[in-house]
């Protein structure tokens, strides 16, 4: 393994390669997540020796980003096993998850409770049509979801468990 750069180095040097790819292919790939995974492996790395390994890898991963598009290559395969390593990682031994994850799961269990709770309420209420009650439990249990997805990931953010 090469010698592990610092994490402004590393950013240059991405940003470098980044410009070498298609603007289309770029924007599609989704790399936004990269530089706030960086900073999260570097400000770890001297605690965790697990986080400095990674922190290597996820460098040596992103050395041929630039040809990450290229037929026959298998650079991109590489950083997607190194990513989804590093996000295990991350998630079991420092309890850190990604942005949005906890809002969406959140919202996803209120959107299925509300139309629970819409199917009952319209066999409780036999005046109420049950396409009203399913639709409008969606609706509540959406944003009773949201909102308290917002508030458990402010809550992780406080804590630092979340990037």
């Amino acid at each position: 393994m090469a010698e592990v750069m610092g994490y402004e180095e590393w950013i240059q040097s991405l940003e470098e390669k980044a410009e070498r790819l298609p603007k289309v292919q770029a924007a599609l790939s989704n790399f936004q997540v990269l530089p706030r995974l960086g900073k999260l492996l570097e400000s770890k790395s001297s605690a965790c020796p697990d986080c400095l390994m990674y922190w290597g890898k996820l460098q040596e991963a992103t050395l041929h980003l630039d040809q990450f598009f290229e037929d026959g290559n298998s650079y991109s395969l590489e950083f997607d096993n190194q990513v989804e390593k590093i996000m295990k990682h991350l998630k079991v031994q420092h309890s850190i998850k990604p942005k949005g994850l906890v809002l969406s799961v959140n919202a996803l269990k209120g959107m299925a409770l509300g139309v629970v709770f819409g199917i009952v309420v319209s066999f409780l209420i036999p005046v109420f049509p049950m396409k009203g009650g399913i639709i409008l439990g969606w609706v509540l249990g959406t944003l009773g979801g949201w909102f308290f997805g917002k508030y458990k990931e402010e809550r992780l953010r406080k804590s630092d468990l979340l990037f």
